[in-house]
This record gives C-alpha cells, structure tokens and sequence, in this order.
C-alpha cells in the first residue's frame, strides 16, 4: 500500500473530487491496547512495514487503493477494552440495551459524498453498536451505500441488510466479508468485488435513482449527472424491446434523437447502461468479455446497481422499462 492511501483521515479541503467517501470502525483506533502489543495474537491486527493497521482499516485502504475516495475512521469517545472477553460482554450488552456509544467531533462534511462505504468488523452477527451511531449522525438517504466488513469466519451475518435500513440509502450495492486471516493478501478479491459491482475509479459516479423493470423482475441502478443522460430522462418510464447479444449485453432501439453525444467509448464495464448514436439504440452490458472491445462508440449514460446474474436467465427478447425510483 502506499504511504499516501495509508494517511487516512480526511478534511473538508481534502474531499475526493470523485465524492467517494469510505467510512469504518476498527478495534485498531478504539481500544486500549497496551503499547507493545503483540499483533500476532489478534485477528483485529494487520502489520505492514512494521505499521500496525486495524483489519477494516487494511480493507478500507485496499477501496481507496482501488476507488480514489477519501476515508474516515469512526471513533468513540470511550475507548473499548483490549480483552475479548470483556469486549463480548459490552458488546452484547450495547446491542441489548439499543446503546448508541457517543462519537468524537470530526469535520466531516457527509453532504460532499455520493458514494458512502461503511466498513466494521461483525460482532455478534451483526454491525458494531458505534457504526449505528454514525448513520444515525449522519444523513446517508439518497446516496449509495456499500458495505464491507471483516470476520473470524462466520461471515456477514445480519450486518448487510441492517446497514441498508439504517442508513437510509438510495442503492445499496453487493458488500464484501472477508474473513481476518485472509486479509493481508486481499488485494485482488478487493479489485474483483469492486468490479464486480460497478465501480472503479472511472466509474463511481453518481445521480438519479432509477428502476429497470423486466416482467416481474426489479433491478436498482443510477442515471448519470450528464446532459445525455438528462435528456434521456424525459422519456422515462421508457419501454424498449431488448435482444440478448454475446451472452454480453441486451439492446433495443429508442424513437427520439438526443442531442448530447459527447462521451463515446469503444469498450464497457459490466452493469453499463449505455446510448449508441450509430444503432441509434439504449445497451445493458452485464457480462465482461475478455477483450471488450466494441465495433462503434456508445455513450454510458449510467449503470444497473443490482445482481447482475438476473440477465444470464432472461428470454432472448424482452420489454424492459426504465423508470425514475419512487
């Protein structure tokens, strides 16, 4: 990792021009460990260069490496024990009680991000009391939202879907658990999750909250902030009949004419949803070829946020419709 990515809180004059923020709690920050602490005897411990990093500290680094973003450790005023027993019986006494430990002042400005990931670690099969304690500080609703967390093996548990409710999100993407001991060498399952759902540094983007409707399938996605786009968006709800092509991608032309085509592109990332001037028709790229190269340019105009696999089962033709989010 680099010096840089590993300089990890961020300002307000700091903010990523990319609106990416990574947000995360890490025992690694909020416990009293004793000075010389031997990290070999906790999983909540990474040692890089003779640093010593929290686990979800290592992980959210590994997304900035990937994404760009700034990121933000979430801290509580009162520190957490160092004992793992102790810290068990805390734990599940914040949880039953419904206790929001109290966070410490920061500067951050939550209105500047788009793209929000919250990282923890999963205690109890669940998120962290402390993490609550920031979506309930924090207005998350009309971002995306990501989690990722780290576990002793027992993985995400309830964690993903209480991030959603609590948060509040717009779009709330695929998260990732990866399991303490594998972390140090996590760095291509990170790039592959992160590609897998749409995002590297080229496409987080954010915008409009929109529905792709196929029969009695619903899939989440985003309409760019781009004129194209925008113009689009004033046909919406819009019907297109689509054909599946390459095992790659389903296609359908449109009736009107957009003036905005700047942005053409010959290749595609996977969930693309894309405008092409010379088929004069709207694309939905969910599967990557190994050289994605396209014969003409197309336009991204934005992206499906949902599981991508629904397409692998879908009829060859198919009415699908584009619509605003409610």
């Amino acid at each position: 990792m680099s010096n840089a990515v590993l300089e990890s809180e961020s300002t307000e004059s700091e903010q990523s021009a990319n609106n990416t923020l990574i947000v995360y709690f890490s025992r690694w920050g909020n416990t009293e460990y004793p000075s010389d602490v031997d990290a070999t005897t906790s999983a909540s411990i990474v040692v890089e260069n003779d640093l010593r990093y929290g686990t979800t500290e290592y992980v959210a680094n590994m997304i900035a490496e990937n994404v760009g973003g700034d990121l933000h450790r979430i801290e509580t005023v009162t520190p957490y024990t160092a004992d793992f027993d102790e810290l068990r019986d805390v734990n599940h006494d914040e949880m039953s009680s419904n206790y929001l430990p109290e966070l410490k002042e920061s500067n951050l400005d939550i209105s500047a991000y788009d793209t929000v990931f919250i990282g923890y670690p999963v205690w109890a099969t669940d998120v962290p009391q402390a993490v609550l304690s920031f979506l309930k500080e924090y207005d998350l609703s009309g971002k995306t939202v990501i989690p990722f967390c780290t576990h002793d093996g027992y993985g995400a548990g309830n964690s993903y879907q209480t991030i959603a409710e609590a948060s509040h999100a717009a779009v709330s993407l695929e998260g990732i658990a990866i399991e303490a001991k594998d972390i140090p060498n996590a760095q291509d399952t990170v790039s592959s999750w992160l590609a897998d759902i749409g995002i590297s540094k080229s496409k987080v983007q954010t915008g409009t909250p929109i529905k792709i409707t196929v029969g009695e399938v619903s899939l989440d996605g985003i309409l760019y902030d781009t004129e194209l786009a925008e113009e689009i968006k004033t046909y919406f709800p819009l019907t297109i009949s689509m054909v599946g092509y390459g095992g790659r991608e389903y296609y359908g032309g449109v009736e009107f004419y957009p003036e905005h085509l700047e942005g053409g592109q010959k290749n595609f990332e996977n969930g693309d949803i894309t405008y092409c001037e010379a088929h004069h028709n709207m694309a939905i790229f969910y599967a990557q070829t190994d050289d994605p190269i396209l014969s003409v340019d197309v336009i991204p105009i934005g992206r499906v946020t949902s599981d991508l696999s629904v397409f692998n089962n879908l009829d060859n033709e198919e009415e699908i419709i584009f619509s605003l989010a409610e």
